[in-house]
């Protein structure tokens, strides 16, 4: 179960501006329609009385959930509810990582990834190892991957007789916690940071159907991966269930085999699946030789962590992103792997890096900002944990303290757009015009988030956090919450 934290703290502001349109008609010899406001209270929690009602049919304590809705500028809030209350933020925790970065990295903030040699290199030759130095960069994707492969082939370098050395030292992975929240591992949302994270350590499994045979395709390739084909084709209806893939996956010390059983309907098209299937050695080594494979080179050797000696010489260097573009990865699509990137590149200026380091940057930041954000627990950056902790109060703090900062375009552009994009794509889409709200979606086990900006009809700026957790918070009726909350500032 998810912690909890439902204390019967009272509240600071009760809710009392809004007003209800009623028309009347009165039917007679003529028709009369006239129009009046009345106010509309709210609930004595503070809640407007449309979502304390909802959280009572459906069996929601009030105390489950904490509110603040504020005019950036104004000295009060609209709403406040339970503002103070400890919660588990999911997602929402990303919010305070990409802005400590933003302010402590700065939006034009790149991370190096280094190909060195180790031994000599006689003609087209290396007769020694070739050393990757991961620099921290959570977007070295395999397009990216490929061009440092690309740099260094032009080199001149084309037979590699040594090991593949990888050295991911920068952050420290022994007190890095790995053990999958779900238990599920094989889950891409539970790939662990790394300092030399490759494509977010996932392979996408492509099945198809064609000539009445099953193929089945993996990107990117790896040496280390092997896969059998055990799927039946069959004619099942593929809207009513008739797709049933199962995966059998086995790791060894080299690699991984991964058996693909169940059916497949002839008429169901591609179907794709996202997967860590290889630990993060076997994995760099893996795609690594696949790729220098396909540019007409060898690699002769194995592989191995290590760290980069002094006398080794450097052969290509890939450099990064900008830290806006990763921060709008981060938010947009709430990538947790990502964020736990950028969280130990904040612990990365005495490595090697620790969460906790990070964890103790961000806080003398927040104290040298002036925000207060005492129930801040921080652990890996992602919110991906059932141990992270913040209040709205605190959270909406920071929100509103970030409108004024020189870099809050970058911030601010970094967020789901509701009915446009992100995790917001398919939400809000009768509440507002597009562009007007601004958010990040949280959302675990027992626990739901939504935080950031919206822009009333008169152009005014609002902070809004909704922290919420309940084990119906992450059902439908957590989504009518937030929709109702919201549509109060409309």
């Amino acid at each position: 179960m998810w912690a909890r934290d439902y204390s019967n703290e009272p509240m600071n502001h009760k809710f009392t501006g809004f007003t209800q349109a009623i028309t009347v008609t009165l039917l007679g010899s003529c028709l009369l329609l006239f129009t009046f406001t009345i106010p509309v209270r709210a609930s004595e929690t503070g809640l407007p009385s449309s979502v304390a009602a909802l959280m009572q049919a459906r069996g929601i304590p009030e105390n489950s959930l904490s509110v603040v809705i504020k005019k950036v500028g104004s000295k009060q809030s609209t709403i406040s509810h339970y503002p103070d209350t400890s919660r588990n933020p999911a997602s929402a925790m990303k919010l305070v990582t990409t802005a400590a970065a933003l302010q402590l990295l700065g939006p034009q903030h790149r991370w190096h990834t280094q190909a060195l040699v180790h031994g000599e290199v006689q003609g087209n030759t290396l007769d020694g190892d070739l050393i990757l130095k991961g620099g921290g960069d959570p977007w070295l994707v395999i397009e990216r991957f490929w061009l440092l492969a690309r740099q260094l082939r032009d080199r001149g370098i084309t037979h590699i007789r040594g090991d593949l050395v990888i050295d991911d030292t920068l952050f420290d992975q022994r007190a890095i916690d790995t053990k999958p929240i779900d238990g599920n591992s094989t889950r891409t949302y539970n790939t662990p940071p790394s300092a030399l994270l490759v494509n977010f350590g996932a392979t996408a499994i492509t099945i198809s159907s064609r000539q009445n045979t099953v193929n089945i395709s993996a990107k990117p390739t790896a040496t280390t991966l092997k896969i059998q084909n055990a799927v039946d084709l069959n004619n099942a209806d593929c809207a009513q269930k008739g797709r049933q893939i199962q995966f059998d996956l086995k790791q060894g010390a080299s690699g991984a085999a991964l058996s693909v059983g169940g059916r497949y309907p002839a008429d169901c098209g591609a179907s794709t699946y996202r997967r860590t299937l290889l630990s993060h050695g076997p994995y760099v080594y893996g795609v690594f030789k696949a790729l220098w494979q396909q540019l007409g080179g060898t690699l002769s050797g194995g592989w191995r962590y290590a760290k980069t000696p002094d006398s080794a010489m450097p052969m290509a260097q890939l450099e990064s992103v900008s830290l806006t573009e990763v921060i709008r990865y981060i938010n947009k699509f709430s990538n947790n792997v990502m964020a736990r990137n950028l969280l130990l590149t904040l612990g990365a200026h005495h490595p090697p890096a620790t969460p906790d380091k990070a964890a103790t940057t961000i806080k003398k930041w927040l104290d040298q900002s002036g925000v207060m954000m005492p129930k801040l627990n921080i652990d890996n950056g992602a919110g991906l944990s059932r141990d992270a902790r913040i209040s709205a109060q605190g959270l909406a703090a920071l929100l509103e303290s970030a409108a004024a900062w020189a870099w809050w375009p970058e911030f601010l552009g970094s967020l789901p757009i509701a009915a446009v994009d992100g995790s917001l794509q398919k939400r809000f889409q009768n509440i507002a015009q597009p562009g007007r709200l601004r958010l990040k979606t949280g959302l675990l086990k027992d626990a739901r988030a939504l935080a950031g900006y919206v822009i009333d009809r008169n152009g005014d700026l609002w902070v809004v956090v909704i922290l919420h957790n309940h084990p119906k918070a992450a059902s439908s009726v957590g989504i009518e919450i937030q929709h109702r909350i919201l549509e109060t500032l409309f």
